[in-house]
């Protein structure tokens, strides 16, 4: 126990302002800080906060995180030589175990590292959550933003641990099977258990409600978490858990705020800049950083660092309208397709060039794609199909409006999501959701092709650390 407490009593941080410009990149490494002797006042819980997002940066958009939902489904594949990092993530056969750390080894076997990383990061969002009030008299606005943006940071963070760690919210009638823990306090002396999905989603849902209520309208930079990533956070959250009222209500209200970013404008390469907010779509992006050595997805799906390749099923849908922009995100090389959606060299702030772009986590395009899906669910099919046609039309503006309906027009939805989406980290999750199984067309071994639903080899095993620590439960299959 007191080898845990000392690694969550230190908070790796670095520091720059929480309204800061370019001090956001320029950054001192403090990577053992005291976070109570730190923090005296709201500058200082500011400048805590934007070392949270340094965290975040390396840890929960570190690529091969976010790789994991896509070469577990069917977007990506491990090379066929060695070193296939993530193989036994591939074929469904991870290992339990008491690893820690990155994934980016041969030897990974489980997602212990995003469990680790995951929860070191809550445990500073619920400190700053405990403590912001502390020095609301200093400027209530800047302490309410800070507050809020913590919540909405610790919601984000439980939305991949569930997905990652326990079955999707509909594999019980009612999402009473188990889920992780939610963990609301920064005092790891605190006994924590294992709580049902369905408290997960409720915890998340209620932090960020708490969040959109604290954050200003007024977005500055979209490095920072903001109202308009938590609600659509929010309706991800709804869209999940099957409330596609609630999930419609909210992305509909973004995509009459939010526009789509036009060729015209930059798309899709755009996606990938800082820019001010409403001239690009993204909601929410993370910052490339030297300094903690981030190395976001596109690092390995190209050069010496090309551990991952497209599926063929995934190609063949980006590449079946050659006039659709996203056409150009994979690219034959040899036998395989090699995955090009992520620019090179484009932020001039990461000395490795695959690594030097913005990673955008929220996007208005999401929105629009939830707006779809949930006014299908809802049977209401001209507004569906006005969403959908909207993403089909702003990468290809000659393509023909769908005109499909019923169950052709869900799985149009599904499809575009799919393609619009692809490679950054949904897509098993949203298999799961929708109750369909994996199916590989070009797996690496004959028996890797298909994953039935439901599968306990859908999910990661929870760490042994915390089961032996805690006597939380395993999950079935390990």
């Amino acid at each position: 126990m007191k080898r845990r407490k000392n690694l969550f009593f230190l908070l790796f941080i670095y520091l720059g302002t929480c309204a800061c410009k370019k001090d956001f990149l320029e950054v001192v490494d403090n990577r053992l800080l005291n976070r109570q002797a730190y923090v005296r006042d709201l500058n200082s819980m500011s400048e805590f906060l934007n070392g949270t997002y340094g965290l975040i940066s390396e840890n929960f958009v570190y690529a091969l995180g976010e790789v994991y939902p896509e070469i577990a489904a069917d977007n990506l594949k491990p090379l066929a030589l060695p070193p296939q990092l993530m193989l036994l993530h591939y074929t469904w056969s991870q290992q339990k175990g008491e690893q820690t750390g990155h994934l980016d080894m041969p030897t990974g076997t489980n997602m212990n590292g995003t469990w680790q990383g995951d929860y070191f990061i809550i445990r500073a969002c619920n400190f700053i959550i405990e403590n912001a009030d502390k020095y609301h008299a200093e400027d209530p606005g800047k302490a309410d933003n800070i507050k809020g943006q913590a919540y909405a940071l610790r919601a984000l963070l439980y939305f991949e641990l569930v997905n990652v760690f326990a079955q999707t919210f509909s594999f019980s009638s009612d999402g009473s099977h188990p889920g992780v823990p939610y963990i609301t306090t920064s005092d790891v002396t605190q006994h924590f258990t294992r709580q049902s999905v369905g408290d997960v989603y409720k915890g998340m849902i209620s932090d960020l409600k708490a969040a959109i209520e604290l954050m200003p309208e007024h977005v500055e930079d979209i490095r920072y978490m903001n109202k308009y990533a938590a609600k659509s956070l929010l309706a991800r959250v709804y869209l999940f858990r099957g409330d596609y009222a609630e999930a419609r209500a909210l992305a509909e209200e973004l995509c009459q705020q939010i526009p789509l970013m036009t060729i015209s404008n930059g798309y899709p390469n755009g996606l990938f800049y800082n820019r001010p907010f409403l001239q690009t779509e993204v909601l929410f992006q993370t910052a490339p950083s030297d300094v903690f050595e981030t190395s976001f997805t596109g690092r390995f799906l190209r050069g010496e660092t090309l551990y991952f390749v497209a599926t063929q099923d995934i190609a063949f849908i980006l590449r079946s309208d050659s006039n659709d922009v996203r056409s150009k995100w994979v690219s034959i090389s040899g036998e395989s397709w090699n995955v090009t959606k992520f620019p090179v060299d484009v932020a001039g702030i990461r000395s490795v060039g695959l690594a030097d772009y913005y990673h955008p986590v929220v996007r208005s395009s999401e929105a629009y794609l939830m707006a779809a899906e949930s006014c299908a669910m809802l049977k209401d099919e001209d507004n569906a199909r006005s969403y959908l046609n909207a993403i089909r039309q702003r990468a290809n503006p000659n393509v023909p409006l769908l005109t499909a309906s019923g169950r052709a027009l869900i799985d149009s939805i599904y499809k575009e999501r799919r393609k619009e989406l692809a490679f950054e980290g949904l897509r098993m999750y949203d298999l799961q959701r929708w109750h369909k199984p994996v199916i590989r067309e070009d797996a690496l071994n004959a028996d890797r092709k298909t994953l039935t639903y439901p599968n306990e080899k859908a999910i990661a095993p929870i760490p042994l650390p915390d089961i032996k620590l805690e006597n939380i439960s395993q999950n079935d299959g390990y």
